[in-house]
């Protein structure tokens, strides 16, 4: 895999709903086929642009919309019974049935997102995610700003939040699926990029 940091002009970076579009530009060797990255935004200046730290299985090349700054190979060692430290943007959400009884073309009652906004719900969903991979041993949540997108003529909003902490390694093939897949919903607006370090 290769750890990657990209910058992004601002006048793609100021739109969230563009950021995972801009970023698929760079892997052109792979314009057809399904996305293979996660990516987080850090530090964003106002008028100017973004930082992005970026994890693929494809070395991304510089274009047009995005520079990239730095790149390497990276292949993490996991083995059960290690702690590491760790740091997730995620957007932890719950599903809810329609309360109109409303349904979807297969007659199935409709659900809808809602954020989970209490720490305890929270800390909760993220150990249900790490179940059979990790195990956590401290934990900081810390809210992060809302991100506003449009899709469809849509408007749309995520309530994402910055876990971090320590954690013990149970399963290392599950956490390696994990740090390779991604955690929970909203992937294409920089949630969900699992970062490991050794403590």
């Amino acid at each position: 895999m290769y750890l990657s940091r990209i910058y992004l002009p601002w006048k793609f970076a100021a739109n969230s709903y563009q950021w995972h579009q801009v970023l698929w530009q760079l892997f052109p060797q792979r314009s057809t086929e399904s996305r293979d990255y996660l990516f987080r935004t850090e530090k964003a200046v106002v008028g100017q642009g973004m930082t992005v730290l970026l994890q693929s299985h494809s070395q991304p090349k510089s274009c047009e919309s995005a520079n990239v700054l730095a790149s390497k190979t990276f292949q993490p060692i996991l083995r059960s019974g290690i702690a590491l430290r760790f740091c997730l943007r995620a957007n932890p959400i719950k599903s809810i049935r329609d309360e109109d009884g409303r349904k979807n073309r297969q007659g199935e009652v409709k659900s809808c997102r809602v954020p989970l906004i209490d720490e305890l719900e929270q800390s909760q969903w993220l150990e249900r995610k790490l179940a059979n991979s990790a195990a956590l041993s401290s934990l900081e949540i810390t809210p992060d700003n809302v991100l506003h997108f449009r899709k469809s003529g849509h408007a749309g909003k995520i309530q994402s939040v910055v876990f971090s902490g320590a954690l013990i390694v149970e399963n290392h093939d599950a956490l390696l699926a994990l740090l390779e897949n991604g955690i929970g919903p909203a992937k294409a607006f920089g949630c969900g990029l699992l970062s490991l370090a050794n403590r």
